[in-house]
């Protein structure tokens, strides 16, 4: 089944070889399998963090964010790079728990989700200098490596992606609905914690995903932009899910195509990317303005003008 699958994707970069926009990143394996991530990355964290961003848990994604550190940290002490993703996935396991916990109240708990993410955390840091540069480099696996997956990482990746990207669908109404009126979905019989549950273990499909590519610094970008700036273009749920999504994928694969540009300076394809997402934001708060200001130019012109009126501008 993993050859079938690695042959499809070695015919698709094939394919994709000679299409213009792909050239560059289909020209090679290190390339592709980088880019199949992001573009896989991008479509589960715009799903997701459309939730987080209707639901407001920003913070449990932070959380998140840091506390499989020490997962990460352990995965590649034991199990070199290719144990990063299995550890960060074990240690979420955890985290998901400790968050869920934290939100039974009907809202996240400030104070109780930065306890966890301080604590794990701290165990990450802790682990990480105890054992020195075994641990395979501090900064890299808070930053990440991207051009070094592996296509048993890349497999990984996608598998985890695909957990966040079906539980957010599955879902999805459950997560709108004790977004914008809790008490009413306990009301119905939703049981929220289970919704709760399903939002945690997304995040951390997402975060696990991007772990040992992105970095787990990096990766809450994902988590938090796209949903943010879709919000600003949206009317409904749906179009800011869309929206979002869009913004993830665009932003992986403009980030990953200006790294390949060539520079007197070596550019970080993580950091690259990271950026195109966050310029999403300010891209979309340009044309909220440019599109608020066509409306009202729309809604003057259409406005009736009395006599009085007329004979004040006369005036």
């Amino acid at each position: 089944m993993t050859s079938l699958l690695l042959e499809a994707l070695e015919a698709l970069r094939n394919a994709l070889a000679g299409v213009p926009g792909f050239v560059t990143v289909a020209s090679t394996p290190y390339f592709f399998r980088p880019f199949l991530l992001l573009v896989t990355l991008g479509m589960t964290a715009g799903l997701v963090g459309t939730i987080v961003n209707l639901r407001r848990v920003e913070f449990n994604a932070e959380a998140m964010v840091h506390s499989v550190f020490p997962g990460i940290v352990g995965g590649a002490l034991w199990g070199g790079l290719e144990g990063i993703l299995p550890g960060a996935a074990l240690v979420s396991i955890l985290v998901v728990a400790a968050l869920t916990w934290t939100m039974r109240s009907g809202g996240a708990s400030e104070s109780a989700t930065a306890v966890v993410l301080t604590s794990f955390f701290a165990v990450g840091i802790v682990l990480s200098l105890r054992v020195g540069d075994s641990s395979g480099q501090l900064e890299a696996l808070m930053f990440g490596r991207m051009l070094e997956v592996t296509d048993a990482r890349l497999l990984q990746a996608l598998a985890a992606c695909s957990v966040g990207m079906v539980l957010a669908a599955l879902t999805w109404r459950a997560q709108v609905f004790v977004a914008f009126d809790p008490d009413g979905a306990r009301a119905c019989g939703i049981r929220v914690t289970l919704v709760d549950l399903a939002l945690n273990t997304a995040i951390a499909a997402v975060v696990v995903s991007a772990a040992s590519a992105v970095g787990v610094l990096l990766v809450i970008g994902y988590m938090v932009v796209p949903g943010a700036a879709a919000r600003l273009l949206s009317s409904s749920p749906r179009t800011m899910a869309l929206l979002a999504i869009l913004a993830g994928v665009a932003g992986g694969w403009l980030g990953l195509w200006l790294a390949t540009l060539p520079s007197a300076r070596l550019v970080s394809p993580q950091a690259s990317v990271a950026l195109m997402v966050l310029a999403s934001f300010p891209v979309a708060l340009a044309a909220q303005q440019i599109l608020q200001f066509i409306r009202r130019r729309g809604r003057s012109h259409a406005r009736p003008t009395t006599p009085r009126a007329e004979e004040a501008l006369s005036a």
